[in-house]
């Protein structure tokens, strides 16, 4: 008792004295060489120009590449636990989902939007997968809350997080880096070098990485481990400065995934409904039949997995993009243009047995062209503006793929169908059902952007500033979609002769129908901001802003083909803060608070549908309205010349606002078809969230150095299943990473053997979960990586 309510209280202090790693500390010398004991500036481009972090008017989280490297933070669900309010799943790329403030996640769409963009180098990623990767050799990661609509990307109406990387040398630098686990098999490496292809005029920057990790979940079906780490990829930059004046900056990339990664652990198979009626079928009862001969499923475990029919999850994300800067005196001149493409494989094994039961899995192949022009100028001493065009273009080709083996018949057939067949012609019959049926559901959704947008910044007199922005969209939408059913082979279904088998296939893969259009959607939309600030003295910046905007809607279908499609989701967003550097500049303070509304929210859910096999269907919709309303915190105090503690945390009440007509979750009766979630809490979004970090460096003799840090972060109990099942709850957690070292450095290099921990707790907790249905418990598809302890070895010079 007395454990849990340490581990309680401990929580609490940590969600309100939360930290993010701003930055790795590092001092400043004067001009005669001495250490200035304050805490390094942070430059951002938080809006298209360099500024400084403390001068710019909304709230930002910045996390240095020093500090992503040393923590070993390269995908965007490590970077959740360096910002407050921002968190991710990452189950697998087409159902990874970032939020800001618990808003914003996706979850296996092709057809949704992201609402908070991601922006590399200045290129926005057009679908959430293509987040699926490590980001390395980066100079900084901004973290933007709030919209962003006037100037970043596309229609980002809840926030942003951009990726800057570092950007070629006409001097000679290199890293490398090499890494390999204790605690389980891996080996990891990471490497740059940048130089002068011709002196003055061409520069070029190369970087690339291996991250390969032994899984945490064992598979006692065929052997291995799964929820492992196996990627690779790379970046090649050049750099073309004809003049003081000119530059062009050229970007080929790629990241590449084949890894046995898409788990979903089974929890909880629950035999009654909330009411305490008996659940007739279910997953453990379809098993317990004869034909499967006495088997025991693996329920509730988390480190053991039973797969028999599922493959390695491939990703690939690669693109080009080019930067041009022309900057005329008067006004500055850029231009963006950029292609991407995303390949997605899914081979899931979808009851996760030893038997040959059902693979399913989403393949997808999408493409996006981006063209964007801003000039950048001052009208006159007190205004700067910026405007601009946007162009974009996104197409996909998206197939959900459903293959069944020679045991799904048995597993999938009703009680009552099974009793029948239940003998040895009949069991003949039952394999002949469903063996070798190959069912597919083909969308090929296309959008074409364009939008003009521009910002003024008004200094009214030398303290009080204004900044106005606004911007004008215009989409262009189709979709279509088919479904056919096959055998593996491609040729036609040919009925069994049995009336019971073939009612057993057709329940399971529903009625093929041809190709359907979509209704096409032709909209346009505003965002705007308003965002007046005030110096109230050199360190101390008070601000406000007022802003919308909006995520276009989605041309969709349900589960039968029928048009089904999506509204806008519009957001309205204000904020107030104050960003402050006190004690010489020894202590970093940024608090805000902020009030969200977003209307006609999207989002993935569950309904009922008897046409399903499983008896409810998921579908893109709307849900009428939500609020977030709390404050957040980002803070940094240098303690001595070697000592730097960092801070952050966020209080967020978000709620559903208006969803009194939600699908009630599987617990509930069918009897019971609508719940009212008004007023509950959002899935994915905890009410407290902090992290705590410090680094200390200790100077050593002739050269040498001790190294050691660590960051911490809570979050409190949310729930994460799409209908807020009692089956979703996800307690309150903490995850601490720890790491130490030795450096070396001399006059040309510097050196760095370390120890790292993540999770050094083995905490136990997962981002998504799945409820039950008639043929699956619920599942955990969103489980965290377990403890892992690594050495690396640095080098820089």
């Amino acid at each position: 008792m007395r454990s849990h309510q340490m581990k309680h209280w401990l929580g609490w202090v940590t969600a309100l004295g939360g930290s993010v790693a701003l930055n790795v500390p590092a001092f400043a010398q004067d001009a005669s060489g001495s250490v200035e004991r304050k805490l390094e500036e942070v430059v951002v481009t938080a809006r298209n120009r360099s500024e400084r972090v403390q001068e710019v008017p909304i709230p930002i989280s910045v996390v240095s590449g020093a500090t992503l490297d040393r923590d070993r933070t390269f995908t965007v669900a490590e970077l959740s636990q360096r910002a407050p309010g921002l968190t991710a799943t990452t189950p697998n790329a087409r159902r990874s989902g970032i939020s800001i403030r618990g808003i914003g996640k996706t979850s296996g769409n092709d057809n949704m939007e992201p609402a908070v963009g991601v922006i590399v180098d200045d290129v926005f990623l057009g679908h959430v997968g293509m987040t699926y990767q490590d980001f390395t050799d980066l100079e900084r990661v901004e973290i933007l809350r709030g919209p962003q609509g006037t100037l970043l990307g596309k229609n980002t109406s809840l926030g942003a997080i951009k990726y800057t990387s570092r950007a070629p040398s006409f001097s000679p630098q290199a890293s490398l880096e090499l890494e390999g686990g204790l605690s389980r098999e891996s080996y990891k490496a990471r490497g740059s070098y940048s130089n002068a292809l011709v002196d003055d005029l061409l520069a070029f920057r190369a970087s690339a990485f291996v991250d390969n990790q032994e899984g945490d979940i064992e598979n006692v079906a065929n052997g291995g481990h799964w929820h492992e780490r196996n990627r690779y990829g790379g970046r090649v930059q050049f750099l073309l400065q004809p003049s003081n004046a000119l530059s062009v900056k050229l970007n080929l990339d790629g990241a590449f995934t084949h890894e046995n990664s898409n788990t979903k652990p089974f929890m909880v198979d629950p035999t009654t409904l909330n009411d305490g009626s008996v659940r007739a079928t279910t997953y453990t009862t379809r098993l317990a039949r004869d034909y499967f001969g006495g088997y025991t499923p693996i329920i509730g475990s988390w480190d053991k997995i039973e797969l028999d029919m599922a493959r390695p999850l491939i990703t690939d994300n690669y693109g080009v993009s080019a930067v041009v800067t022309w900057d005329a005196g008067s006004v500055e001149l850029t231009s963006i243009t950029a292609a991407r493409w995303f390949h997605f494989d899914a081979k899931n094994d979808q009851e996760q047995t030893r038997f040959a039961v059902a693979r399913s899995g989403t393949l997808v192949d999408t493409r996006q062209i981006s063209q964007e022009f801003r000039l950048a100028g001052d009208i006159n001493e007190r205004i700067e503006y910026q405007t601009g065009i946007y162009l974009f273009n996104i197409d996909t080709d998206t197939t959900s793929r459903n293959t069944y083996g020679a045991d799904a018949g048995a597993f999938y057939a009703s009680d009552s169908q099974y009793r029948t067949l239940n003998t040895v012609a009949g069991r003949q019959l039952l394999q002949a059902s469903l063996r070798d049926v190959f069912s597919v559901t083909n969308q090929k959704p296309v959008s074409d952007s364009a939008a003009v947008f521009g910002q003024v910044n008004w200094h009214l007199t030398e303290r009080a500033s204004l900044t106005l922005g606004l911007r004008q969209t215009w989409e262009y939408k189709t979709n279509e979609v088919y479904r056919r059913t096959t055998l593996l082979d491609g040729s036609p279904l040919v009925a069994t002769g049995n009336a019971t088998a073939d009612a057993i296939r057709a329940a399971q893969t529903g009625a093929d129908y041809g190709t359907f259009q979509g209704k096409r959607i032709k909209d346009d939309s505003i965002a705007w901001l308003i965002n007046p600030s005030f110096q109230l003295t050199d360190r101390v910046l008070l601000y406000a802003s007022a802003s919308a905007g909006e995520k276009s809607g989605a041309v969709a279908f349900d589960n039968n083909g029928r048009i089904a499609n999506v509204e806008p989701e519009k957001s309205l967003n204000f904020e107030t803060g104050v960003k402050s550097q006190l004690f010489d500049d020894l202590l970093t303070l940024n608090v805000n608070v902020y009030y969200t509304r977003v209307r006609d929210y999207q989002n993935v859910t569950s309904e009922p549908d008897a046409t399903s096999p499983t008896g409810f269907s998921s579908r893109l919709g709307n849900i009428p309205e939500i609020r977030a309303v709390g404050t957040e915190f980002d803070a940094a105090v240098r303690v001595s010349e070697n000592l730097q503690i960092t801070a952050g945390g966020a209080y967020n009440e978000a709620e559903y606002t208006d969803w009194s007509t939600a699908t009630c979750p599987r617990s509930f009766p069918t009897s019971v078809a609508v719940c009212n979630n008004t007023g509950r809490q959002i899935v994915g979004a905890p009410r407290w969230s902090g992290i705590v970090g410090f680094d200390y460096q200790l100077p050593l003799a002739s050269g040498f150095g001790a190294h050691f840090f660590g960051n911490h972060v809570y979050r409190s109990r949310h729930n994460l299943e799409q209908l807020l099942s009692p089956y979703g709850e996800q307690s309150g957690y903490s995850l601490t990473d720890l790491g130490a070292g030795i450096t070396h450095e001399t006059a040309s290099a510097r050196y760095e053997l370390s120890i790292v921990a993540k999770n050094a707790l083995d905490t136990k907790y997962t981002t998504s979960v799945n409820d039950f249905s008639n043929s699956a418990p619920v599942g955990y598809d969103g489980i965290g990586p377990r403890r892992y302890v690594g050495v690396i070895l640095r080098s820089s010079f």
